[in-house]
């Protein structure tokens, strides 16, 4: 039986942030934004309704938007 869950959503525990940036990072990738880790770091806090605006070009939102949630989808499931 289960007496305990410890859960860490902030970072308080466990220092989260350069995972959280690499992952953005290669997200990112995907769909051929080549940006460095400590430039993601930087912003970590921020939700995709505001990193995605922050280094997707307005014109490129619409493109990008089925690879992110098929990339998000992929990495959820493995």
């Amino acid at each position: 039986m289960v007496e305990a869950v410890l859960s860490d959503i902030d970072g308080t525990l466990v220092e989260s942030n350069w995972l959280h940036a690499a992952a953005w990072r290669d997200a990112f990738a995907v769909i051929d934004i080549p940006l460095d880790t400590e430039t993601l770091r930087k912003q970590i806090g921020k939700g995709g309704d505001q990193l995605i605006p922050l280094f997707v070009p307005w014109w490129k939102r619409p493109m990008v938007e089925e690879p992110l949630k098929t990339y998000r989808r992929r990495v959820a499931h493995t």
